[in-house]
């Protein structure tokens, strides 16, 4: 009963999100949510792990896996500096593809230092869905 308790208290500290539920669903029957949240990784990171533990018995269909995935990334991704990273660093710490990450890195070199979110979300071309699940983890 105590763990329970604990589960439904640690869940209740989760950032709000479409995809809480599901990570709650899907992770907490074998993790404590505070042991997971403790923790920061790039999208690619946290799909292997999500991707293994499905592999060793995490129930949900390919959808909640994919939404649990964006809510890991979203919540408790690694931040990255855009001013300072490499095309290759912003690809593999923010999971944009490798065309998104160059343009990061053109715009950045011909348009001076990302000053905030309005800046970088100007430049032409990049994808707004992975921009908004990469928001918090935007260093400038």
């Amino acid at each position: 009963m105590r763990v329970l308790l604990f589960l439904l208290l640690a869940a209740d500290d989760l950032p709000e999100g479409a995809e809480r539920e599901t990570f709650v669903k899907m992770c907490s029957n074998c993790h404590a949510v505070a042991r997971i949240t403790k923790v920061k990784f790039s999208k690619r990171f946290w799909t292997t792990v999500v991707d293994d533990m499905v592999s060793k018995g995490a129930e949900g269909t390919e959808e909640e896996t994919e939404a649990v995935i964006s809510y890991l990334a979203r919540h408790f991704g690694k931040p990255v500096n855009v001013n300072t990273s490499t095309a290759k660093q912003l690809q593999e710490g923010l999971s944009f593809a490798a065309a998104d990450a160059e343009k990061i890195v053109k715009y950045r070199e011909a348009n001076g230092p990302l000053k905030s979110w309005e800046d970088f979300a100007k430049i032409p071309g990049l994808n707004p869905k992975v921009l908004d699940e990469q928001k918090k983890n935007v260093l400038f």
